[in-house]
């Protein structure tokens, strides 16, 4: 009996050398429900994050977004606007400005310091299949002493290569999370 694949004919013959999982795909899986559950995420803010400045990059991007989900208003889909703008981030392939085109998940989490996780399709300038996951905590309301509010996003292009990133606190504006007890 031969294998069906040349990937088998690979695998059995790396088999002995022990670099097998350097052959094998990762394997298909199951995708996570995501359901939005109700919620609301607004604000603008200016993320500063020092050690991603260069001489070239200032190592900051603004944040405006108007996010919400309500299961009747919109079928249980989510809908809003986000835009990153002025992205200037050291070890980012996109800069400038980076804009939600659809939003595919919106949950968040939390009473005290509520944490929103979001999920979509963005446009990028030469980003082809733009997608991007975005963290907020909401850790203190606007003007209040305290911890800073802390945003994080990640895009991706559709060959999987990351183009953008970067997890900072809010220097200035804020942005709010509905508290909710999930």
């Amino acid at each position: 009996m031969r294998p069906k694949t040349t990937v088998g004919l690979i695998g059995l013959a790396l088999l002995g050398s022990g670099t097998v999982s350097a052959v094998w795909a990762q394997q298909p899986q199951i995708p996570t429900l995501q359901v939005c559950n109700e919620t609301q995420v607004q604000g603008k803010a200016l993320v500063k994050v020092q050690s991603r400045a260069d001489a070239t990059h200032s190592g900051s991007f603004k944040i405006a977004l108007e996010v919400k989900c309500n299961r009747e208003a919109n079928n249980g889909y989510p809908a809003g606007v986000i835009t990153i703008t002025e992205l200037s981030m050291s070890d980012s392939i996109a800069q400038g400005t980076i804009a939600a085109v659809s939003l595919e998940q919106v949950t968040s989490t939390g009473k005290h310091t509520p944490t929103v996780y979001i999920n979509g399709r963005c446009r990028a300038d030469h980003v082809i299949g733009c997608r991007f996951w975005l963290m907020i905590a909401d850790n203190k309301k606007a003007n209040d002493r305290g911890t800073p509010d802390v945003v994080s996003f990640l895009v991706f292009n559709s060959v999987g290569q990351r183009v953008a990133y970067g997890t900072g606190p809010v220097a200035e504006g804020d942005i709010q999370v509905a508290p909710t007890s999930n």
